[in-house]
């Protein structure tokens, strides 16, 4: 079930009213029950794999927690999840790889596997790795199994993200929630202002024409190539952040907080902010689990380069099995380098003013590049769209309409952060205006229904296929 289908409106309603109605010390098994009946509703067969895999690990790591020698159990819960992520999305292409080695020494091709991807293997499959990890840094203890489950499991959350830690969502686990008039009404601002993200500017406005450009790449001029960039830059930021969006929503609405996954990324002034900013909790994961015990920045600028390369790399390749993610990886990592020692004094934590406009305008059309081989299918399409890019028009062939579509997206997305801003206020006022209620309905109404008449409501994020 999608957020945005009428489908799955029933299914939070029901599973609402049951934990609402369910008496305190029973309202976290309401939700595990939900959610292992919400992942069983895709395909019943990979919630078998889901749980053999959280179980094994749970024994895993209880066992961590009481081993004199707990590393053992820890490079096994590691190995285990890992290999499971690696046989369902890189076995396919590892043979592909390696396909002209076999072919030269064997006189004949190896044939590929056709395996169906379990829906959001690479996020739970992060989630696992890193309580194991803080389990064995000792800085969680390991949880029961009901709360094991449940802190990988918790539907908003489960397909792709965002990527959570132990100390984020376990101890509201065990306080049972805590839903408040305040959370409840930004649960629902939340909620649909994702469902606008994801079925207004994603599906309805972004989506058709960057899906035309790419799907024929090269066979058009080169101002349609780079709008068509830019549409699908803002196409996937709205069609993930909405996501994020309705997730955290729908968690408020329950009582429970869930981290942001976004903060206006393309008004970065650098690669580095950018990544602090654009899905913030991978960012983190990468960072915390994989750059820091590669050594970070404390081994001289040789190393420090290394990892960097190794981070982005990886994930790049996290998103999927394909040589056009490792390349998006690996010029993230060259920029990120490049960007490190050009400007190792300056200070990115100041609010943005005027001045920094050449900057994230720069930034903002390298990013837009940069997404060109994550978007096309095979590295020959990056190719035919760079291509693309390169050829004439650019003095009379632009689109109008959608060139407007992505100049009203980017002032948006400059609107949006001045709105999170305000919204404490915003929300504040309309809880004691007697007109606030009346008025807050009605905004809400007019989302859904212009959400329902945009004819989004059946497309799925682009994230779950990673």
């Amino acid at each position: 079930m999608l957020f945005n289908s009428v489908q799955f409106g029933v299914f939070f309603a029901m599973v609402f009213v049951a934990f609402v109605a369910a008496p305190p010390r029973y309202r976290t098994s309401v939700l595990l029950a939900a959610s292992l009946s919400f992942y069983a509703l895709w395909v019943p067969t990979f919630l078998v794999l889901l749980l053999g895999t959280l179980s094994a690990n749970f024994v895993l790591t209880k066992r961590m927690s009481r081993s004199a020698h707990p590393r053992r159990y820890l490079v096994a819960s590691v190995g285990l999840t890992l290999s499971l992520l690696a046989v369902f999305k890189y076995a396919a292409f590892g043979v592909e790889l390696a396909a002209p080695l076999v072919h030269r020494a064997l006189g004949k091709s190896p044939r590929i596997p056709e395996l169906v991807l379990p829906l959001g293997i690479s996020f739970y499959s992060f989630e696992i790795v890193s309580l194991s990890v803080d389990v064995y840094r000792g800085r969680r203890p390991c949880p029961t199994f009901g709360r094991y489950l449940l802190f990988v499991t918790f539907f908003p959350h489960l397909i792709a993200g965002p990527i959570l830690r132990g100390g984020e969502l376990l101890p509201q686990l065990d306080a049972g929630g805590a839903r408040t008039p305040e959370r409840t009404r930004r649960g629902l601002w939340l909620f649909f202002a994702g469902l606008a993200k994801k079925t207004v500017f994603a599906d309805f406005l972004l989506s058709p024409f960057a899906n035309d450009i790419f799907s024929t790449p090269g066979s058009t001029n080169g101002p349609s190539h780079l709008v068509a960039a830019y549409s699908f830059a803002f196409q996937i930021y709205f069609d993930f952040s909405g996501y994020t969006d309705m997730a955290r929503g729908l968690s408020c609405l329950l009582g429970f907080e869930l981290p942001m996954n976004f903060e206006e990324p393309y008004l970065s002034r650098s690669p580095s902010e950018f990544w602090r900013r654009w899905h913030m909790t991978l960012s983190r994961w990468l960072r915390d689990y994989l750059y820091v015990p590669l050594g970070g920045n404390r081994r001289g600028s040789t190393r420090t380069t290394l990892n960097l390369l190794i981070t982005m790399l990886l994930g790049g390749l996290w998103h999927g099995a394909g040589l056009n993610f490792v390349v998006w990886g690996g010029l993230h990592g060259l920029l990120l380098v490049v960007a490190r020692f050009r400007a190792k004094n300056r200070n990115d934590d100041r609010a943005v003013t005027w001045s920094d406009a050449p900057r994230i305008f720069a930034l903002f059309n390298v990013v837009c590049l940069i997404w060109v081989p994550f978007r096309c299918e095979t590295w020959g399409d990056s190719v035919a769209f760079g291509r693309g890019l390169v050829s004439s028009g650019y003095l009379q062939g632009w689109p109008l309409l959608p060139t407007a579509i992505v100049g009203l997206c980017f002032v948006l997305h400059v609107a949006e952060r001045r709105l999170r801003e305000r919204l404490p206020e915003i929300h504040a006022t309309l809880a004691t205006a007697a007109w606030g209620p009346a008025l807050e309905g009605g905004l809400l109404g007019a989302v859904v229904m212009l959400s329902v008449l945009s004819s989004g409501a059946g497309a799925e994020f682009i994230y779950y296929q990673f």
